[in-house]
Protein backbone atom coordinates (compact mmCIF):
# COMPACT_ATOMS: atom_id res chain seq x y z
CA UNK A 1 0.00 0.00 0.00
CA UNK A 2 2.66 2.27 0.66
CA UNK A 3 4.63 1.26 -2.74
CA UNK A 4 1.42 2.08 -4.38
CA UNK A 5 1.29 5.73 -2.82
CA UNK A 6 5.13 6.61 -3.64
CA UNK A 7 4.49 5.55 -6.79
CA UNK A 8 1.45 8.07 -7.78
CA UNK A 9 3.64 10.71 -5.50
CA UNK A 10 6.45 10.38 -7.96
CA UNK A 11 4.06 10.26 -10.73
CA UNK A 12 2.18 13.66 -9.43
CA UNK A 13 5.83 15.02 -9.04
CA UNK A 14 6.60 14.50 -12.37
CA UNK A 15 4.14 16.25 -14.07
CA UNK A 16 4.28 19.06 -12.14
CA UNK A 17 7.86 18.92 -13.45
CA UNK A 18 6.81 18.82 -17.34
CA UNK A 19 4.22 21.58 -16.15
CA UNK A 20 6.93 23.57 -15.51
CA UNK A 21 8.88 22.81 -18.05
CA UNK A 22 6.51 23.69 -20.56
CA UNK A 23 5.38 27.04 -18.70
CA UNK A 24 8.87 28.12 -18.91
CA UNK A 25 9.14 27.08 -23.17
CA UNK A 26 6.84 29.49 -23.67
CA UNK A 27 8.25 32.01 -26.69
CA UNK A 28 8.99 35.41 -25.47
CA UNK A 29 7.56 38.37 -27.22
CA UNK A 30 8.95 39.62 -30.17
CA UNK A 31 11.49 42.64 -29.11
CA UNK A 32 9.64 45.90 -30.89
CA UNK A 33 11.55 48.85 -32.00
CA UNK A 34 9.45 52.39 -31.90
CA UNK A 35 10.11 55.01 -35.03
CA UNK A 36 9.15 58.17 -35.64
CA UNK A 37 5.03 57.76 -37.02
CA UNK A 38 6.20 57.56 -41.18
CA UNK A 39 3.58 57.26 -44.26
CA UNK A 40 3.52 54.24 -46.63
CA UNK A 41 1.50 52.79 -48.56
CA UNK A 42 0.42 49.29 -49.97
CA UNK A 43 -1.34 47.20 -52.58
CA UNK A 44 -1.11 43.73 -51.19
CA UNK A 45 0.40 41.41 -48.44
CA UNK A 46 -1.39 40.64 -45.08
CA UNK A 47 -2.06 42.57 -42.41
CA UNK A 48 -1.87 40.40 -38.96
CA UNK A 49 -3.34 41.26 -35.71
CA UNK A 50 -0.26 40.51 -33.57
CA UNK A 51 3.51 39.68 -33.64
CA UNK A 52 2.30 36.16 -33.82
CA UNK A 53 1.49 36.31 -37.42
CA UNK A 54 -1.16 33.71 -36.69
CA UNK A 55 -4.05 35.60 -37.64
CA UNK A 56 -4.60 38.08 -40.48
CA UNK A 57 -7.01 41.35 -39.66
CA UNK A 58 -7.33 42.46 -43.65
CA UNK A 59 -5.54 42.56 -47.19
CA UNK A 60 -3.88 45.51 -48.12
CA UNK A 61 -5.25 45.88 -51.13
CA UNK A 62 -8.44 46.45 -49.12
CA UNK A 63 -6.17 49.92 -48.22
CA UNK A 64 -4.46 50.52 -51.05
CA UNK A 65 -5.83 53.90 -51.27
CA UNK A 66 -5.42 54.51 -47.87
CA UNK A 67 -2.24 56.35 -46.20
CA UNK A 68 -0.59 53.74 -43.95
CA UNK A 69 1.32 55.43 -41.01
CA UNK A 70 4.20 52.97 -39.22
CA UNK A 71 5.06 53.50 -35.59
CA UNK A 72 7.24 50.24 -34.78
CA UNK A 73 9.46 47.88 -36.14
CA UNK A 74 10.31 43.93 -35.31
CA UNK A 75 12.30 40.94 -37.01
CA UNK A 76 9.81 38.09 -36.92
CA UNK A 77 9.93 34.38 -38.12
CA UNK A 78 7.31 33.22 -40.59
CA UNK A 79 7.95 29.79 -42.23
CA UNK A 80 11.36 29.46 -40.74
CA UNK A 81 12.76 32.59 -41.85
CA UNK A 82 13.72 35.92 -40.27
CA UNK A 83 11.42 38.92 -41.67
CA UNK A 84 11.22 43.01 -40.95
CA UNK A 85 7.35 43.26 -40.06
CA UNK A 86 6.24 46.85 -39.92
CA UNK A 87 3.13 47.50 -37.24
CA UNK A 88 1.01 49.91 -38.84
CA UNK A 89 -1.41 52.24 -36.62
CA UNK A 90 -3.78 54.08 -39.11
CA UNK A 91 -7.34 55.08 -38.18
CA UNK A 92 -8.81 52.86 -40.57
CA UNK A 93 -6.71 49.91 -39.94
CA UNK A 94 -3.96 48.58 -37.00
CA UNK A 95 -1.26 45.22 -37.76
CA UNK A 96 1.63 43.79 -38.71
CA UNK A 97 2.53 43.62 -42.39
CA UNK A 98 6.04 42.88 -44.12
CA UNK A 99 8.33 45.70 -45.32
CA UNK A 100 8.63 44.40 -48.24
CA UNK A 101 4.86 45.20 -48.90
CA UNK A 102 5.09 49.09 -48.09
CA UNK A 103 6.08 51.77 -50.30
CA UNK A 104 7.71 55.04 -48.29
CA UNK A 105 5.07 58.45 -48.85
CA UNK A 106 1.14 58.66 -49.07
CA UNK A 107 -1.02 57.06 -50.99
CA UNK A 108 -2.39 58.54 -54.13
CA UNK A 109 -5.90 57.18 -54.94
CA UNK A 110 -6.75 56.07 -58.07
CA UNK A 111 -9.20 57.89 -60.28
CA UNK A 112 -11.32 55.39 -60.58
CA UNK A 113 -11.44 55.15 -56.37
CA UNK A 114 -11.74 58.90 -56.56
CA UNK A 115 -15.09 58.80 -59.31
CA UNK A 116 -17.46 58.75 -56.59
CA UNK A 117 -16.66 61.51 -54.63
CA UNK A 118 -15.79 63.49 -58.01
CA UNK A 119 -19.59 62.65 -59.48
CA UNK A 120 -21.41 63.57 -56.31
CA UNK A 121 -19.44 66.83 -56.09
CA UNK A 122 -20.20 67.48 -59.84
CA UNK A 123 -24.22 66.93 -59.88
CA UNK A 124 -24.01 69.26 -56.00
CA UNK A 125 -22.40 72.21 -58.57
CA UNK A 126 -24.47 71.25 -61.27
CA UNK A 127 -27.89 71.77 -59.63
CA UNK A 128 -26.56 74.71 -57.97
CA UNK A 129 -26.29 76.68 -61.24
CA UNK A 130 -29.10 74.90 -62.36
CA UNK A 131 -31.11 76.02 -59.63
CA UNK A 132 -29.92 79.73 -59.94
CA UNK A 133 -31.66 79.42 -63.62
CA UNK A 134 -34.83 78.46 -62.62
CA UNK A 135 -34.61 75.08 -63.71
CA UNK A 136 -35.07 71.40 -61.98
CA UNK A 137 -31.93 69.41 -60.77
CA UNK A 138 -30.62 66.72 -62.58
CA UNK A 139 -29.72 63.38 -61.10
CA UNK A 140 -27.33 60.34 -61.77
CA UNK A 141 -28.46 57.85 -63.99
CA UNK A 142 -27.68 54.14 -62.74
CA UNK A 143 -27.64 53.09 -66.79
CA UNK A 144 -25.24 56.06 -68.13
CA UNK A 145 -22.90 55.17 -64.81
CA UNK A 146 -22.42 51.88 -65.85
CA UNK A 147 -21.86 52.64 -69.22
CA UNK A 148 -19.00 54.98 -68.28
CA UNK A 149 -17.54 52.25 -66.11
CA UNK A 150 -17.15 50.06 -69.73
CA UNK A 151 -15.27 52.97 -71.32
CA UNK A 152 -11.92 50.49 -71.95
CA UNK A 153 -14.62 49.01 -74.39
CA UNK A 154 -15.42 51.96 -76.27
CA UNK A 155 -12.63 54.44 -75.96
CA UNK A 156 -9.88 53.89 -78.49
CA UNK A 157 -7.26 55.82 -79.84
CA UNK A 158 -8.08 58.84 -77.37
CA UNK A 159 -11.69 58.77 -79.01
CA UNK A 160 -15.00 57.27 -78.65
CA UNK A 161 -15.41 54.23 -80.82
CA UNK A 162 -19.05 55.38 -81.92
CA UNK A 163 -20.16 51.13 -83.19
CA UNK A 164 -18.36 49.66 -79.78
CA UNK A 165 -20.07 52.47 -77.90
CA UNK A 166 -23.75 51.81 -79.20
CA UNK A 167 -23.40 48.40 -78.52
CA UNK A 168 -22.48 48.83 -74.67
CA UNK A 169 -25.32 51.77 -74.76
CA UNK A 170 -27.71 48.67 -75.65
CA UNK A 171 -26.77 46.63 -72.85
CA UNK A 172 -27.83 48.81 -70.39
CA UNK A 173 -30.89 49.64 -71.94
CA UNK A 174 -30.04 53.07 -73.73
CA UNK A 175 -30.36 54.01 -77.20
CA UNK A 176 -27.69 52.15 -79.88
CA UNK A 177 -27.93 54.45 -82.58
CA UNK A 178 -27.37 57.97 -81.23
CA UNK A 179 -24.01 59.78 -79.39
CA UNK A 180 -24.57 61.57 -76.85
CA UNK A 181 -21.07 62.29 -74.70
CA UNK A 182 -18.88 65.52 -74.56
CA UNK A 183 -15.46 64.46 -73.16
CA UNK A 184 -11.94 66.52 -72.61
CA UNK A 185 -8.37 65.36 -71.27
CA UNK A 186 -6.95 66.89 -68.44
CA UNK A 187 -3.88 67.83 -68.53
CA UNK A 188 -2.69 70.10 -66.32
CA UNK A 189 -0.55 68.85 -63.10
CA UNK A 190 -3.10 70.84 -60.77
CA UNK A 191 -5.88 69.69 -62.01
CA UNK A 192 -4.83 66.56 -61.35
CA UNK A 193 -3.74 66.74 -57.68
CA UNK A 194 -7.17 65.60 -56.34
CA UNK A 195 -10.56 65.13 -56.60
CA UNK A 196 -11.84 68.18 -55.66
CA UNK A 197 -9.94 69.70 -58.80
CA UNK A 198 -10.88 67.37 -61.10
CA UNK A 199 -14.39 67.72 -60.30
CA UNK A 200 -14.50 71.26 -60.90
CA UNK A 201 -12.26 71.13 -64.10
CA UNK A 202 -15.27 69.19 -65.40
CA UNK A 203 -17.43 71.79 -64.48
CA UNK A 204 -15.24 74.59 -66.15
CA UNK A 205 -15.12 72.65 -68.90
CA UNK A 206 -19.07 71.62 -69.32
CA UNK A 207 -20.56 74.61 -68.16
CA UNK A 208 -18.70 77.50 -67.66
CA UNK A 209 -17.75 79.93 -69.95
CA UNK A 210 -15.85 83.40 -69.89
CA UNK A 211 -15.17 84.60 -65.95
CA UNK A 212 -15.83 81.86 -64.72
CA UNK A 213 -19.79 82.05 -64.88
CA UNK A 214 -22.39 79.24 -65.67
CA UNK A 215 -24.07 81.01 -68.24
CA UNK A 216 -22.83 78.76 -71.22
CA UNK A 217 -25.89 77.97 -72.92
CA UNK A 218 -25.60 75.41 -75.00
CA UNK A 219 -23.70 73.54 -72.22
CA UNK A 220 -26.20 70.07 -71.73
CA UNK A 221 -25.54 70.13 -68.07
CA UNK A 222 -27.77 73.09 -68.21
CA UNK A 223 -30.28 72.60 -70.81
CA UNK A 224 -33.67 72.25 -69.49
CA UNK A 225 -34.20 69.67 -71.35
CA UNK A 226 -31.65 67.70 -69.34
CA UNK A 227 -32.89 65.25 -66.15
CA UNK A 228 -30.38 62.25 -66.13
CA UNK A 229 -26.94 62.45 -65.80
CA UNK A 230 -23.62 59.95 -66.37
CA UNK A 231 -20.38 61.53 -65.61
CA UNK A 232 -17.16 59.77 -65.00
CA UNK A 233 -13.21 60.56 -64.99
CA UNK A 234 -10.81 57.81 -66.15
CA UNK A 235 -7.27 57.15 -67.64
CA UNK A 236 -6.02 55.84 -70.61
CA UNK A 237 -2.54 55.55 -71.81
CA UNK A 238 -1.25 57.79 -68.91
CA UNK A 239 -3.70 60.23 -69.50
CA UNK A 240 -6.85 61.27 -67.55
CA UNK A 241 -10.12 61.84 -69.29
CA UNK A 242 -13.04 63.63 -68.00
CA UNK A 243 -16.87 62.27 -70.08
CA UNK A 244 -20.57 63.88 -69.39
CA UNK A 245 -23.22 61.85 -70.79
CA UNK A 246 -26.57 63.23 -70.78
CA UNK A 247 -30.20 62.36 -71.96
CA UNK A 248 -30.71 64.92 -74.81
CA UNK A 249 -30.90 63.14 -78.45
CA UNK A 250 -30.26 65.64 -81.53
Amino acid sequence: MHKLVKRLLIIIASASAIGVMTMNAQPAQAKTTKVKRTAYHANKGNIYTSTSLNQVRAKAKTYQNTTLYVTKHATLKQNGKKKVFYYIDSKKVQGWLWRGYLKAGKATPSVAAMNPAMAKQFVAQTNKYRAAKGMQPVSLDPARMALLKAYKVWFKNDDVDDDAFGLESGKVGLPTDELFSTYAPITNKYDLKNSKRMSQYAVETFMIIGNEQPDYKDADALNPKTTKIGVSWFEVKGKVYTMLLTNLYY
